[in-house]
């Protein structure tokens, strides 16, 4: 942290002490912005404004959001994944995968990154972003049923009254409070005063209010203003468009518009990459801008960053709606008005698409235009994929495309600003489609808090398709989210001619590395360049889709096929080397694959490890096609 950060945490916190928010109930919060307001007009007034379209829906996406509400009636949810049982209405600090609870107590004496008390807080703060009141609330809307309206209700009442302001471990994130206002504020728009009287209407109103109140205070300053601070500030700027007109709530919507156009212009580089080098990360980004820009246009400059943002996602994405997973990846949404099978780059991207009057991704479910639907009242063009091979040099990624092949270079930085929170140490890394199906993939994310040990091998060098020398990470890792020294990259020739990009990194200096990839109908090349500056070893490592196996072809050679198509790899340059297999290797950690987070698959992952004496080392990985 920098000094002005430090002195600015210190400020904060002896306000707390000072000048606390006042321990009120929400009643008293919304009468004392509106002592003679009217909750149902105001409720009336967002339900009008947020203006959803629940009868542009198709039947089968219909169907599904009902069949998702009607098991969560019975109490069945799927937390990252994960079928739990919660209770009716759910115990909100337990942490459902493990039934164990977080403790009863001040917000100011829990540590959320504690994971002895119930496991990581992810799985807590999960069910609490509201998506369970509002997946009841959309069957409410779509049917016209009281009973989902009546569970929505009661959920969201019993949540407020079982966390009250300043209590328990949900008042310890302004990003959790600014997803919350989202998710309630549309939750509350499909229930409607069909299924909200006056006296509950002044509560979730109140508590709306204590929840712009806590994020104000609480934005996340300096090394954390990462994706955190966007959502904060779409959290601010929309809840201050929302309510009846006020003189802090003009203040929260300016402020948060403020800050949104200036963090597209410092997150986001000019070619549309995003600066956190975190991919899993966009459409969460994405929603913040969509719902805080949908009452007035975006600033040229900052629809200008998201549409390259669009366009760089689509160029990425292979032709199976395959996004590789560089950085890291949690699964955050906001507003999921869509059922669970739905891609959430198609999703949100064809509705920011939208907003934008931009070219979207296209769809290939009808779950892909839900969202849309939801806002608009119309689904987008059809939308496609960029195919164009294209450098985006401030991002440090080339995407080279041919026939056959579909390659990511990454020579990019490590991440955002002085943590680097989301980045992966994956210097010279290669990401590679093959017929249009993943080939060689990221790792994943896996966990962060919950599991040290694996969080930082999925983040090291190890999980990526690059080199490492003597078994050592490109970059150091110091905490969870947290960087010490950090390998640079850089892009030192480009002809994308002939599909053809090089680059280099300093992560092992004074020893020098440099990777050429080369991508033809045919093939992929990798020629990878090592200077020694003294003995010592280097590690390749290869990571497969789990769709593909591995096994070896003779000298130099293995045969990875996924049963319909084969491919050939072919080793030149290295004699005096060993190869290794694995598959799900609990000891090594390599040989699994993170599809989503906490979520671990075994993989195939081919690692070669061969003697640097001293002199250049020069070996070529030819990837082509073999024989099915």
């Amino acid at each position: 942290m920098s000094p002005d950060e430090i002195a600015l945490r210190a400020a904060r916190a002896l306000r707390e002490r000072v000048r606390p928010l006042p321990k009120e109930p929400p009643e008293q919060t919304w009468r004392r912005y509106y002592p003679s307001g009217d909750p149902m007009h105001a409720l009336t007034t967002l339900r009008e404004r947020l203006n959803l379209r629940p009868e542009a829906l198709g039947d089968a996406e219909r169907a599904a959001i009902i069949a998702e509400a009607d098991a969560l009636m019975q109490g069945q949810w799927t937390l990252f994944g994960y079928p739990v049982q919660l209770d009716d209405p759910p115990l909100w600090r337990r942490n459902y995968c493990l039934g164990k609870d977080w403790m009863d107590a001040p917000a100011k004496t829990i540590d959320y990154r504690r994971i002895d008390v119930a496991g990581g807080v992810k799985y807590v703060w999960e069910p609490s972003r509201g998506q369970p009141i509002l997946r009841l609330a959309t069957a409410y809307a779509l049917t016209g049923e009281p009973r989902y309206g009546e569970a929505a209700l009661r959920w969201l009442l019993d949540w407020i009254e079982r966390n009250p302001r300043g209590w328990g471990i949900h008042w310890t994130s302004a990003l959790e409070h600014a997803i919350r206002v989202f998710a309630w504020s549309y939750a509350l728009a499909l229930l409607g005063e069909g299924a909200c009287e006056a006296q509950a209407a002044t509560r979730a109103l109140g508590a709306l209010i204590q929840h712009a109140e806590y994020i104000e205070r609480h934005l996340s300053p300096g090394s954390s203003a990462n994706n955190h601070l966007i959502g904060e500030a779409a959290a601010l700027a929309f809840l201050g468009q929302l309510l009846p007109p006020h003189p802090h709530a003009q203040r929260w919507a300016q402020h948060g518009l403020t800050t949104l156009e200036r963090e597209a212009r410092r997150q986001f580089f000019d070619d549309g990459v995003n600066a956190e080098q975190g991919f899993g990360y966009l459409p969460f980004v994405w929603e913040f801008y969509l719902h805080a820009y949908r009452w007035q246009p975006l600033p040229s400059a900052t629809a200008a960053r998201l549409q390259r943002n669009l366009a760089f996602v689509r160029n990425v994405m292979d032709a199976s709606g395959y996004v590789p997973q560089v950085g890291d990846e949690d699964d955050g949404t906001v507003v999921p008005l869509w059922s669970a099978g739905a891609n959430r780059y198609r999703v949100v991207g064809r509705a920011l698409a939208t907003l934008l009057h931009a070219e979207p991704p296209p769809a290939y479910t009808e779950a892909d235009d839900a969202l849309c639907l939801w806002l608009f009242g119309e689904a987008p063009p059809a939308g496609a994929r960029l195919t164009e091979s294209r450098l985006y040099p401030d991002g440090g990624y080339a995407v080279l495309h041919s026939e056959r092949w579909q390659v990511l270079f990454d020579a990019g930085p490590l991440g955002l600003g002085s943590l680097a929170a989301h980045g992966h140490a994956d210097a010279l890394s290669v990401w590679a489609s093959y017929l249009g199906e993943p080939l060689l993939i990221d790792a994943g994310t896996y966990a962060y808090h919950e599991d040290p040990e694996w969080r930082n091998h999925f983040r090291s060098t190890h999980a990526h398709n690059t080199l490492t020398l003597d078994n050592r990470s490109q970059s150091e890792i110091l905490g969870a989210f947290l960087w010490g020294r950090r390998a640079r990259a850089e892009f030192t020739q480009c002809n994308l001619g002939i599909r053809q990009v090089e680059g280099a990194t300093d992560a092992y200096l004074p020893d020098r590395i440099a990777r050429r990839v080369r991508v033809s109908d045919e093939q992929m090349l990798i020629i990878d360049t090592i200077e020694p500056d003294a003995a010592g070893a280097a590690q390749w490592r290869w990571h497969f889709h789990p769709d593909w196996q591995v096994q070896p072809d003779g000298d130099h050679a293995w045969r990875i096929t996924d049963g319909q198509r084969a491919i050939r790899l072919a080793l030149a340059g290295l004699t005096d080397y060993t190869a290794r297999l694995y598959c799900g290797d609990e000891a090594s950690k390599l040989g699994w694959y993170s599809p989503r987070f906490g979520h671990k698959v075994p993989c195939a992952t081919l690692e070669v490890e061969a003697p640097l004496r001293g002199d250049t080392l020069r070996v070529e990985w030819q990837f082509g096609a073999g024989e099915a």
